[in-house]
């Protein structure tokens, strides 16, 4: 399951992130790593990006890389 497949409000441990490079480094910094909670906050009007929250710090992700981060509940 991905971050994308969550419903809002949902929280789920990454446990796996499918992106490499630039995305991946960027995730990184940002605090979004393997082992971490993540939330669901909100989707954008036609569920073309998400807004999420992990280690206090609020993402808006595209949802292709929503898709490569993998969750479980």
């Amino acid at each position: 399951m991905s971050v994308f497949d969550l419903q809002m409000g949902e929280t789920g441990k990454i446990s796996s992130i499918n992106v490499t490079g630039a995305a991946k480094a960027r995730l990184n910094s940002l605090g979004i790593k393997e082992g971490g909670l993540v939330e669901v906050l909100s989707f954008s009007l036609f569920k073309s990006s998400v807004l999420i929250s992990c280690s206090a710090v609020r993402v808006g992700l595209r949802k292709s890389i929503a898709q490569k981060i993998e969750v479980q509940l």
